[in-house]
């Protein structure tokens, strides 16, 4: 008896802590490290703080040739100074971040080399000398721009077809539901580009998403647990591959391969509507509201190729988002009050794309969509996976409103135009709380797919993105 009153109160002690969290002004993380884009290295900001402070240089880089160092700091550009960096999630990369970007953005799109040029502001050393340094910079098309978003698109896609493993899939660095999760999203931004060369690569990944036993890993008994952890994510994204990478059209072995992943989501399902990561309901019952929408999101897929799933089922689970849905529009970590839409990104796109899809609810799609557009600075917060928001807020934005979709375009061209090295190499821009899944995933290639996701919806190749 007295263990189960100090866990009850252990439990009531976590849930203050945890509302209490909620409460404050996601002002956490102390610094956030970031690509240089075309100058070549890293930076560290602080929050506070107009310094972007120089953490390393690639060799021969536009920075290195410039004569910048490691440990320098940058505090603006041409005079103007960078304002201070703020780790409040609704001033997204305001600071040194969109101001390094953007202009380097600009200036890398000139034609003549003698303007391709900037100048920094840099503080070196503890007697915090003043330089004024000049960057010659290597000429790149505008990232918006036509040719600049081809090029990215590209380069992404080379990366993607360049770390795509023999048999089919991409590794992540944990796990086999890390390599589950990564390949579906992998292959799904390959699809999106709709290129002939991609087709057999495209199929390899479909087949080895069925798994061994043309069932995707799932157990005879469809709520025991399968061979790794966090199953029902790895779930979700495969029902989504495998409906993209066949154009809607399964062959036999994917249709079976649908049915049984969305009747083990509807099977893994409690009774009051509530999922876990995998067969058990999460968080001491609470459940776990990305898995309810994701699994949305599953099911109309299905619906798509003609899996039937049970209305009963989808309403007990919809009633549970319903409930969750914040005044502000984004859907809540759980149905609790106040616990936070500050991550609520992945979520809210995954459930206002379900119901877009599938042509329900349209004003309930509209408030969720009104919410990805007005804190699109939020997007790349996405609980333990930025990466995730940054992937599915581009689709369900232009589903809804092209001008949203724009607005989305201009908020995040900082983001495209930093994590582009002098190389051509792309590199991942994290959050600036909890990134942990996404170094789970693999960084880089998370990294590529969330540039192809963000800028192929208007070439409308896949089924999230068609009206």
């Amino acid at each position: 008896m007295k263990l189960h009153c100090f866990e009850r109160r252990a439990f009531v002690c976590f849930s203050a802590i945890f509302l209490c969290l909620q409460c404050l002004p996601w002002q956490l993380t102390a610094f956030e490290q970031f690509p240089l884009g075309i100058l070549g290295g890293r930076g560290e900001v602080t929050a506070g703080s107009n310094l972007l402070k120089l953490v390393a240089l690639h060799e021969k880089s536009p920075a290195a040739e410039a004569g910048l160092q490691t440990g320098d700091r940058i505090s603006g550009i041409d005079g103007v100074t960078f304002k201070p960096h703020s780790n409040n999630i609704d001033d997204g990369g305001s600071g040194p971040q969109r101001a390094l970007g953007e202009a380097l953005d600009d200036v890398a799109s000139r034609k003549q080399d003698d303007q391709r040029t900037i100048l920094l502001n840099v503080v070196r050393g503890e007697g915090e000398q003043e330089l004024v340094i000049r960057c010659l910079l290597p000429h790149r098309a505008g990232v918006l721009d036509q040719k600049g978003r081809a090029q990215l698109l590209e380069r992404a896609a080379q990366h993607l077809r360049k770390t795509q493993r023999p048999a089919g899939h991409w590794d992540a660095p944990v796990g086999l539901t890390g390599d589950r999760v990564l390949t579906a999203w992998a292959a799904i931004a390959l699809k999106s580009l709709d290129e002939q060369q991609d087709e057999e690569r495209l199929k390899k990944s479909a087949a080895w998403l069925l798994g061994p036993n043309d069932r995707a890993w799932i157990p005879e008994e469809l709520t025991k647990k399968g061979p790794d952890n966090l199953g029902n994510w790895a779930l979700t994204a495969t029902a989504i591959a495998l409906v993209e990478c066949s154009n809607a059209k399964p062959d036999a072995k994917q249709k079976v391969a649908l049915e049984l992943i969305c009747q083990a989501l509807q099977e893994r399902m409690d009774d009051g509507g509530r999922f876990g990561h995998d067969v058990i309901t999460g968080y001491s019952g609470k459940g776990f509201n990305v898995i309810n929408t994701l699994t949305h999101l599953a099911w109309t897929m299905g619906e798509q190729v003609e899996v039937s799933i049970d209305k009963a089922k989808w309403k007990l689970s919809f009633d549970q988002i319903n409930q969750s849905v914040d005044s502000n529009g984004g859907i809540r970590y759980w149905t609790l009050k106040n616990t936070g839409t500050g991550d609520a990104s992945l979520r809210t796109s995954s459930m206002a794309l379900a119901l877009a899809i599938s042509k329900r609810n349209s004003e309930l799609v509209a408030t969720l969509s009104n919410y990805l557009d007005k804190h699109r600075s939020r997007t790349r917060e996405a609980h333990a996976v930025g990466s995730m928001g940054m992937l599915l807020t581009p689709a369900a934005l232009w589903r809804h409103d092209r001008e949203a979709y724009h607005r989305f375009l201009n908020e995040w061209r900082w983001y495209l135009s930093l994590m582009q090295d002098n190389q051509g190499t792309l590199h991942y821009i994290g959050g600036k709380r909890n990134n942990g899944g996404d170094s789970y995933l693999g960084m880089d290639r998370m990294a590529c797919a969330i540039a192809i996701m963000i800028l192929s919806p208007p070439d409308e190749k896949l089924v999230l993105y068609k009206n």
